[in-house]
């Protein structure tokens, strides 16, 4: 993709909040999110918008005090991939 075709951050976000994937993770670790009262899988972690002239839009950021278990890391890291990372290579 050029600079001109890549998704903006917001269309990025748009659609990893939308994806059925992450309503999935939500029902899969609802046990351990009930036990640490925690809202939602993304709790953990920010998206924050790459400065401009960036490649990747989107950057995923750990927040501080959360010891997510590592299977929620990578699941997390997953999605973030799908709509941030593996969208720049089309």
């Amino acid at each position: 993709m050029t600079a001109q075709q890549v998704k903006p951050y917001r269309e990025r976000m748009f659609s990893l909040v939308a994806d059925p994937e992450l309503k999935a993770m939500e029902i899969r670790y609802e046990p351990y999110l009930d036990l640490h009262a925690i809202e939602d899988v993304l709790e953990g972690c920010d998206i924050v918008q790459a400065g401009p002239g960036e490649l990747i839009t989107g950057k995923l950021i750990w927040k501080e005090g959360y010891d997510l278990p590592l299977e929620l890391k990578r699941d997390i890291i997953n999605l973030y991939n799908k709509h941030f990372i593996d969208q720049e290579a089309n």
